[in-house]
């Protein structure tokens, strides 16, 4: 059968518009409860708790997703929050936490086509978000021409996002805080090296390198203040 113009714009008219519906619940609403706390539990005021879906929106939308906002609160001065959300059944369900620029995020992710608690809310118990700081690194090159360096640094990341199936997390799609790898090799066409790295205050970081392919060579350092300096030279 042979489709003309006509007939294949008001085909992807129909695909795209199908992309668009929207499967909101009417007169249902759900609750998100949790709170929040730093790294040493002291509650977070006002922390910013949004609810979303993300769904395609067409065929020829670039992006591929949108984002719809079902529902927005903080939290108080305790570092509780409960936040009244709109229902809407899709698979790319997730409650994103953002609080102060030096903290961590978090994001939680599910599913409510396939789970929706019986009793309509999702209890996130406590969160912990964490101090982030920024790692600057500066490797110079001193031994002359010829002379390599092959280093990588080993560090946690600032993303914590977890995956819940029926409720309960999924370990395998999960990542909170995980180590990391930022790797390099510094040769005669790029002999130097200064980079900044995220990461959370408080951990430790793993510097591995070999000069001139010798063995490895590993230290190990703590990140103690929000931005921190490491200088090397080889």
């Amino acid at each position: 059968m042979k489709i003309n113009l006509k007939q294949l714009l008001v085909l992807c008219v129909v695909l795209t518009t199908l992309g668009c519906v929207t499967r909101f619940e009417d007169d249902t609403r759900i609750l998100i409860v949790g709170e929040v706390v730093n790294s040493i539990g002291e509650p977070i005021e006002n922390a910013q708790i949004s609810i979303y879906t993300r769904r395609a929106r067409g065929i020829f939308v670039n992006s591929g997703y949108d984002d719809y906002l079902l529902g927005r609160g903080y939290s108080g001065n305790d570092g509780e929050f409960s936040v009244t959300s709109v229902l809407d059944l899709d698979d790319e369900f997730s409650i994103e936490i953002d609080a102060e620029e030096d903290v961590t995020n978090y994001r939680y992710y599910t599913s409510t086509i396939a789970y929706v608690p019986s009793n309509l809310v999702y209890n996130l118990n406590t969160i912990e978000l964490k101090k982030r700081a920024t790692l600057n690194y500066n490797i110079t090159r001193t031994s002359g021409e010829g002379n390599t360096l092959d280093y990588k640094f080993k560090y946690n990341s600032i993303y914590c996002a977890e995956y819940y199936d029926q409720g309960v997390i999924n370990e395998n799609y999960s990542y909170c805080y995980n180590g990391v790898e930022d790797y390099r090799l510094l040769t005669d066409l790029r002999p130097d090296e200064e980079r900044s790295l995220e990461t959370i205050l408080g951990s430790t970081v793993e510097f591995t390198y070999s000069i001139n392919d010798q063995p490895e060579i590993t230290e190990i350092f703590t990140i103690n203040q929000p931005t921190y300096e490491f200088t090397f030279s080889y």
